[in-house]
C-alpha cells in the first residue's frame, strides 16, 4: 500500500484540527501528548496513559461548538501516526503486519476531520486507535495485539481444586507467565473477524516473534472460546478449535460476568437457550506458546503438495 496517501491525508487533516485548536493548544503541545503518552513501562497495557500525557489535555468548547478535548485527541492520534511512519520502530514491521497496520492507518486517515464522542482519554476505543497510530498495539487481521502483557497468577486457582494441577501444568509447557502477546477485538475492525482474519492473526504473531525474543506466545480471553459452542454455535467453533489443534492450552476463568452480555447480546438462539436453562455462558482464556504458533504457521503456509 503507497505511504503517500496516507502521509497527504493525515497532514492535511491534522492542519485543519490544529486550526480549530488555535488559541486553546498548539502543535508544540500535540506533539508533547504523543511523547508523554508513549513514555511507559514494560508491562503497561495499551490502556495506560501517564499522567504527564493527560495534563495536556485541554478543557472547554471551541467557537465552532466542539468539545476541544475530541479535537485534541483526535488530533494526537493522526501526530502520533505521521511519527511513526517515519519512525525505525515502522521501518522494522514484518512485511506481513506492516500491509495490516497500513490498511488501519489508511481507514484512520480518510476520517482525520471526524471528532466523536469516544475521543475521551478513558475510552477504549481512542486507546485503541491512539495504539495503531503510535504502534503501541499492531494490527493483526482481526485482532489488535499488545505486546507488553503477562498471564494473570490468578488462572491458576480458576476451575476450583480440581483444575490446579492442570493449569500449572499448561503453564510450565507455555514456559511462564509473562511475557506474552494479548489479543483485542476492535469495533473498527469487525469486517476482518472471520476464520480467514483469525488465521491472519495468528501468522502476524508469528512474524512479530522476531521483534519481541523475551514474549513466550499468544493469550486472549472470551466467551466464544467455550468448547461449548461446537454444539450451540458451531460457526463460531473454529475460534477455539484452530489454536487448540495446535497446541494452544485453554483455561476456564469465570461463568457469567461479562461472557453473559457478550455473548447473548449479539445471537437470538444463544440467549433463547440461556432463558431456557440450556445455556449458562462462561469465559475461557486460550494461551498459545510461541514455538507452537510458529509450527502451526509455517504448515499455514507450506505450499501443498
Amino acid at each position: 500500500m503507497d505511504l503517500d496517501p496516507i502521509l497527504a491525508s493525515a497532514t492535511r487533516a491534522l492542519q485543519r484540527l490544529t486550526e480549530r485548536l488555535a488559541g486553546v493548544t498548539d502543535t508544540a503541545t500535540i506533539a508533547r501528548f504523543v511523547r508523554n503518552a508513549q513514555q511507559v513501562g514494560a508491562y503497561d497495557h495499551y490502556k495506560v496513559f501517564p499522567q504527564p500525557a493527560l495534563s495536556l489535555i485541554p478543557d472547554g468548547v471551541l467557537a465552532d461548538g466542539a468539545k476541544a478535548s475530541e479535537v485534541f485527541l483526535k488530533a494526537a492520534i493522526l501526530q502520533g501516526m505521521l511519527d511513526m511512519l517515519g519512525s525505525a520502530r515502522f521501518a522494522q514491521l514484518p512485511a506481513r503486519v506492516r500491509v495490516q497496520q497500513l490498511k488501519q492507518l489508511s481507514r484512520i486517515a480518510a476520517t482525520g476531520e471526524e471528532v466523536a464522542d469516544w475521543l475521551h482519554a478513558d475510552h477504549d476505543l481512542f486507546h485503541k486507535e491512539f495504539g495503531i497510530a503510535t504502534l503501541r498495539l499492531y494490527v493483526a487481521g482481526a485482532q489488535l495485539v499488545d505486546a507488553h502483557c503477562g498471564i494473570p497468577r490468578s488462572i491458576l486457582f480458576k476451575g476450583g481444586a480440581g483444575a490446579l494441577a492442570k493449569n500449572v501444568a499448561a503453564i510450565l509447557r507455555l514456559g511462564g507467565f509473562r511475557k506474552y502477546f494479548q489479543i483485542h477485538t476492535h469495533k473498527f475492525m469487525l469486517d476482518a473477524f472471520n476464520e480467514e482474519g483469525w488465521d491472519e492473526c495468528y501468522l502476524c504473531c508469528a512474524e512479530l516473534y522476531p521483534l519481541h525474543p523475551e514474549v513466550l506466545g499468544m493469550y486472549g480471553s472470551s466467551w466464544f472460546y467455550d468448547p461449548v459452542l461446537d454444539v450451540i454455535s458451531p460457526r463460531l467453533s473454529y475460534l477455539r478449535a484452530t489454536p487448540v489443534a495446535g497446541g494452544a492450552e485453554l483455561f476456564f476463568v469465570e461463568e457469567g460476568g461479562s461472557a453473559k452480555n457478550n455473548s447473548l447480546s449479539t445471537s437470538p438462539t444463544r440467549r433463547q437457550l440461556y432463558e431456557e436453562g440450556k445455556y449458562s455462558p462462561k469465559s475461557y482464556m486460550l494461551a498459545w506458546g510461541k514455538a507452537r504458533q510458529i509450527a502451526w504457521a509455517q504448515r499455514r503456509l507450506r505450499p501443498s503438495s
